[in-house]
């Protein structure tokens, strides 16, 4: 076994040293690095002969494990007394607060640092300075301490030895995958038409660190066609982990099913599923206190030896698999699989894990980013959620109503939270609905900077109550509109909105995304975004970010024009004809289910529009008939779709753009026809009309841009849950006058080409 391995200073001693309980939402500077901004403001100010970010790197060898510790230090300064190494740490407690004993992380790793040069200039002492950098004034507070070469070596020295069981395993897992990988072939008999040129084209992406946006037709099996090469690709120099990344529960289920595949091929690495926390937390509500959750209480003292456990035992860390080892050893689920993602080859999460800056994972280093490959699953649903993660809005009612509870008790929060009222007040009109301003005033960027501060300090010490949640609602609202507010320029436009109840909303609007998606992807090795449904191809390779440099694959359709009866309908399905031709819609819709028997899935624009559609075909034909039901939770969503099994014969109702149009695989005779009504348009809206004429300034087409591409994606995403192997056959009747047109006819696939009319 190759006993050699490179661990950073930061991390071996985060393994070592966490201690305590977490406490998410109010831990003032837990994370070991932040702030970049402000290592730089604190950098530029070093004396001549000062360096900054220095490279250091010791080898030590102990019980047969041979561990290299590297990192860089922030500062490393040369004074009279010799030279000091400088950690710089931003913080949002007060300064007063915080002395020589405060956070023994930091001191451990400036410790390591000091070791590593004491060693490499065989110094007898060294000095060691922590510089605490208050985030909102800016104000430093630096500790310095002095440390013979003696202590610094027996410190790590200790450290080595605790961390050196760990490392083991990390060796064996190591060796597990570089011993299996190599010899992993194709899970399956032989390769569908396109999966083999889809696999071949992540896995040459990745190796020259390139980007690819790909669109493969429905049912050619993506999911295995790109974690196949990419966990290949594990196999070249620089490559350590996969990030498999979709919108929705049901495609991170068939990741996990094809890496069980491809266990049972021999496979052997760890991969961890990431579920949302307030989905998997053990507790009633979400609240990340030790005095209120015993998996939160202890964390640290618990977390080490949950993670060797569960390495020791499993590879494939599920939902299921990490609640019960969370149960076992009395630890918080979330922040478990979270730290799991340190030590696993393959993290199957939502978008927001890696595109929110919210929720990002700033464990995510730099370093570690390059050696990491995204694989963007289903990446059209990408387009749209950028624009609400990139987007922030706040209310005059939130502030008022922090305000009057608080009256009486909490001074300076009440002064601040009504101060950023009155500010928001001002732009308050009784008969103007919308408006757009030219800046955030910076009265109330320095007022919202205020409350954070205040809301804080108070938060760390009441959480309990619901006035407390109310507040930590408005305080992750504020904090989040003053993140986004840095990246506001011209993708952006700032709106404002008077309700009719008297409130004002502001809101930071994202207009087009594709900017800060390029920038969040070119910090990775390789980015690999694909979908069935990225229709029009241009459109979605420039609101992804997608550049002239890289790759693109657009692979036709395996399945014969045959297997599908695509039939148009030119009825008017618009808002004012509805009622009219409801009673013609149903027959159209009946007459399909008559030609075709088994089961069919019908979508509609709206709750509304399906309903009144579902009665009268309810009243009218003796067939039996589901609909979907509005906020349907994960339960409710398997047993309406277990309702379509192979040879019934049922009707579903649903919602285009909803639950069911898209990652639903209803294969063979469980779904045998599906019809569209309509051309899925949004509503017109006040944002939708500032997109259309953001594109229109920049000589594309706005009206496509904002409705026409959005809303056929719907469509066509719909009209793919029909046809999912070889064996599939069916048919899909696309319901509304405007399919007709020259501009929807282009946008269909070449396999819906051979359509027919029904007049």
């Amino acid at each position: 076994m190759d006993t050699q391995m490179t661990i950073s200073v930061r991390d071996l001693v985060s393994y070592v040293y966490r201690t305590g309980s977490i406490d998410e939402r109010f831990q003032t500077n837990t994370a070991l690095v932040e702030g970049t901004a402000i290592h730089q403001e604190v950098q530029k100010k070093y004396k001549e002969k000062d360096e900054s970010e220095v490279f250091l790197e010791y080898e030590f060898y102990q019980e047969g494990v041979n561990l290299k510790v590297q990192g860089r230090c922030d500062g490393l300064l040369d004074t009279e007394e010799g030279p000091v190494i400088d950690e710089i740490k931003s913080t949002s407690r007060d300064l007063d607060e915080i002395d020589g004993t405060t956070y023994p992380l930091y001191w451990a790793q400036a410790k390591g640092y000091a070791f590593i040069y004491a060693a490499k200039e065989e110094l007898q002492k060294i000095q060691v300075q922590l510089t605490y950098v208050q985030k909102r004034t800016k104000e430093k507070k630096r500790i310095l301490r002095t440390f013979t070469y003696e202590e610094l070596h027996q410190f790590m020295h200790e450290t080595v030895s605790e961390y050196t069981s760990y490392a083991r395993i990390l060796l064996h897992i190591r060796e597990q995958k570089e011993k299996t990988v190599p010899d992993l072939n194709f899970p399956f008999p032989s390769y569908r038409d396109g999966q083999r040129k889809l696999a071949g084209s992540v896995y040459r992406t990745i190796e020259e660190k390139r980007n690819l946006f790909a669109q493969a037709p429905t049912g050619i099996g993506k999911t295995i066609s790109t974690l196949f090469p990419a966990i290949k690709a594990l196999q070249l120099e620089g490559l350590e982990r996969i990030y498999y990344l979709t919108a929705k529960t049901i495609t991170r289920a068939t990741a996990e099913e094809a890496l069980l595949k491809m266990q049972e091929m021999g496979l052997k690495l760890r991969s961890v599923t990431l579920t949302a926390k307030d989905k998997i937390c053990f507790q009633e509500e979400t609240i990340c206190q030790p005095d209120y959750c015993e998996f939160a209480d202890g964390y640290y003292d618990r977390i080490n030896g949950a993670i060797v456990d569960i390495l020791l035992h499993e590879t494939q860390m599920t939902r299921p698999v990490i609640e019960s080892y969370a149960r076992k050893h009395k630890v918080c689920p979330f922040e478990f699989s979270l730290d799991l993602t340190d030590v696993s080859d393959v993290i199957i999460g939502d978008y927001n894990y890696i595109f929110d800056p919210r929720v990002s994972l700033k464990r995510l280093m730099p370093d570690r980013k390059k050696k990491t490959a995204l694989l963007v699953d289903e990446s059209h649903n990408l387009v749209e959620r950028a624009r609400e993660m990139y987007s922030a809005s706040i209310t005059k009612q939130s502030y008022e109503s922090v305000a009057a509870e608080w009256e009486g008790e909490e001074d300076h929060l009440v002064k601040v939270a009504e101060a950023i009222g009155k500010d928001l007040e001002r732009f308050y009109s009784p008969t103007e609905e919308f408006l757009q301003l030219e800046q955030v005033p910076g009265e109330l960027e320095e007022n919202m900077e205020r409350f954070l501060s205040e809301a804080e300090s108070l938060l760390q010490e009441n959480t309990e109550g619901e006035r407390s949640e109310r507040l930590v609602d408005v305080y992750f609202q504020s904090q989040r509109f003053l993140k986004i507010l840095e990246y506001v320029d011209e993708h952006y436009r700032l709106l404002g909105e008077s309700t009719r109840e008297g409130d004002f909303v502001l809101k930071l609007f994202c207009l087009d995304p594709s900017h800060v998606l390029r920038e969040t992807t070119k910090t990775f090795r390789s980015g690999v975004f694909f979908s069935a449904t990225l229709s029009p191809f241009a459109y979605y390779k420039e609101m992804l970010g997608g550049t002239k440099d890289d790759y693109i694959l657009h692979l036709p359709s395996p399945y014969d024009s045959s297997q599908i009866d695509v039939m148009i309908t030119p009825l008017s399905t618009r808002y004012k004809s509805r009622e009219k031709t409801v009673g013609e819609l149903t027959k159209r819709l009946y007459d399909q289910v008559e030609l075709h028997e088994g089961n069919n899935l019908f979508f509609f624009p709206s709750y509304h529009y399906m309903e009144m559609v579902y009665r009268e075909f309810k009243n009218v034909f003796p067939v039996d008939a589901v609909m979907q039901e509005r906020g349907m939770d994960e339960e409710r969503r398997e047993d309406f779709l277990a309702q379509f099994e192979e040879g019934g014969r049922l009707v579903g109702f649903a919602v285009l753009g909803g639950i069911f149009s898209e990652g639903v695989d209803l294969r063979g005779d469980r779904l045998n026809g599906v019809a569209v009504v309509g051309i899925g348009l949004a509503p017109r809206s006040f944002e939708k009309e500032l997109i259309k004429e953001y594109f229109n300034q920049k000589g594309r087409n706005g009206y496509d841009y904002a409705y026409v591409y959005p809303g056929m994606n719907k469509v066509l995403q719909a009209g793919g849950r029909l046809i999912r192997s070889e064996e599939d056959h069916g048919s899909i009747q696309l319901v509304d006058d405007r399919f007709l047109s020259r501009k929807y006819l282009q946008l269909l696939p070449d396999d819906w080409g051979n359509y027919r009319i029904i007049k």
